[in-house]
């Protein structure tokens, strides 16, 4: 049986909410194949930030607001999806994008000592409402749809 340890990036008062990353059902990987077929890209065009009700409430944020998320190697401004599909305690990222959009560059690196696999699935982060978009955001770029709008 595998003993349970402590995450490499634990949660204090700095950072005190847990960052997961992963994929959303429209791209794949890196997206490089599937982000160049119009319909999935239409699904899930930038990657945004899954916060629940509470915790954006907690923060300021409503869906669609620009929010920061900062860990202790960085940070990262995208805009927020407000859903009750995830934890209080947790934010989402998917990691198909690269370059200024990838949220892997805020995961840390901490190896399992058995596998040696990288611990990509669990960082400590803090959120707050950004008073801008990112520079590499679109200044007349619409806002993303509202999830459950008519």
């Amino acid at each position: 049986m595998t003993e349970y340890r402590e995450s490499g990036d634990p949660l204090d008062q700095q950072f005190p909410v847990f960052l997961t990353t992963g994929r959303v059902v429209s791209q794949y990987l890196s997206g490089t194949q599937t982000r160049r077929i119009g319909p999935l890209v239409d699904q899930y065009p930038e990657p945004r930030i899954e916060i629940h009700p509470l915790l954006a409430a907690e923060h300021g944020i409503a869906d669609g607001d620009w929010v920061t998320i900062a860990t202790r190697r960085g940070e990262l401004t995208l805009q927020a999806m407000v859903v009750k599909t995830i934890r209080p305690d947790t934010v989402f990222v998917p990691y198909h994008w690269a370059g200024e959009k990838s949220i892997n560059r805020l995961t840390h690196r901490t190896l399992d000592p058995r596998s040696k696999i990288p611990e990509f699935k669990v960082s400590a982060c803090r959120i707050r409402r950004a008073d801008h978009p990112p520079a590499w955001a679109n200044a007349s770029r619409v806002r993303l749809p509202v999830v459950g709008a008519g």
